[in-house]
């Protein structure tokens, strides 16, 4: 999946997440905040290893490119 992120886009600001917390939060945590600068499904899938840390983010990393088609299925 490919996407051009935006030239001005920064880090979000909210707490990265590590797989400790309610898994179902982090993604409406991360949306409100993306949506502001893109509303791109392939960027939101970019964008969203960088909210992530820890075994969550390790979780991410393992995922084969091809698994995913959206960010709906994340």
């Amino acid at each position: 999946m490919e996407a051009t992120l935006l030239d001005h886009w920064k880090s979000l600001p909210i707490e990265k997440y590590d797989g400790s917390t309610d898994p179902d939060e982090h993604p409406n945590v991360f949306l409100t905040q993306a949506t502001l600068s893109t509303q791109d499904d392939s960027a939101l899938c970019r964008i969203f290893p960088t909210s992530l840390k820890g075994r969550a983010l390790s979780w991410f990393t393992r995922l084969s490119s091809s698994s995913i088609d959206s960010f709906n299925e994340l």
